[in-house]
């Protein structure tokens, strides 16, 4: 059987910005909620993975914001399962206003983890054995290797954060959504003022703990165009990559 899940958020105050726009972690985190849901009638959400030693996690993710909602207004998120395979499952949502008008789209392909000997493993079968819904304009796979994943930061300066309690999650490593925040709050106090992120594409590569810290730099490739990237500080192993696209 397969299941589109539909949710309806009222969009409260301290999930938006200074500018009373939803923020776009905020949404994020209502996108995942959703996508739990949506786990959970398959039979596959975060509580029956955890029985069984095992986690979903996170590997790519790319957002479009066609237009911002703002605070107290009513949003839909619809979320489903796209493609399995034998390492990955893929996942698309839209977010829908009042009027049926598209505010938001995404994919994302997620990865089952071990959570004791914290490693990739293939897709189990209970997972493989699911149905995705029979809908039109089904999201591209996102590539595993982005073009933007070769520029250099060697040279590029960095702002060090450090993992604390309420940044990690049941699978007991950072939660993916904390990231995002961390590279929005090491922009420019202009552009955050004066521009929205259009675009978001993330490449998460490898997970991070508790009092671990972490490195975050930034750089523009192209007008209105930023790639960011994350690395553990102490072995300089990189941690996620990501590009943002702005407009006024």
């Amino acid at each position: 059987m397969a299941f589109i899940q539909t949710d309806t958020y009222t969009l409260h105050s301290y999930e938006c910005d200074a500018t009373g726009r939803l923020s776009v972690p905020a949404l994020m985190n209502l996108m995942q909620e959703s996508a739990n849901r949506n786990a959970d009638a398959y039979g596959i959400g975060s509580n029956t993975l955890h029985a069984q030693g095992l986690g979903w996690m996170l590997m790519r993710f790319g957002l479009t914001m066609h237009t911002y909602p703002h605070k107290g207004q009513t949003i839909r998120i619809v979320t489903y399962p796209t493609f399995v395979e034998k390492f990955f499952v893929y996942r698309d949502f839209r977010v829908l206003a009042d009027d049926d008008t598209l505010l938001a789209s995404a994919c994302s392909t997620w990865l089952v983890f071990d959570t004791v000997k914290r490693s990739l493993i293939p897709v189990p079968g209970f997972i493989r054995s699911l149905s995705p819904p029979e809908v039109t304009g089904i999201s591209a796979r996102l590539p595993l290797k982005p073009a933007y994943q070769t520029l250099s930061f060697e040279k590029i300066p960095a702002d060090q954060v450090t993992v604390g309690w309420f940044d990690i999650d049941a699978n007991q490593h950072v939660n993916n959504v904390v990231y995002i925040r961390w590279l929005l709050e090491q922009l420019p106090d202009t552009l955050l003022q004066t521009q929205e992120m259009a675009e978001l594409d993330v490449v998460y590569k490898t997970e991070t703990h508790w009092h671990e810290q972490i490195d975050v730099q930034h750089q523009a490739s192209g007008s209105g165009t930023l790639v960011h990237r994350l690395t553990h500080a102490e072995t300089g192993k990189e941690v996620l990559l990501a590009k943002t696209v702005w407009r006024f």
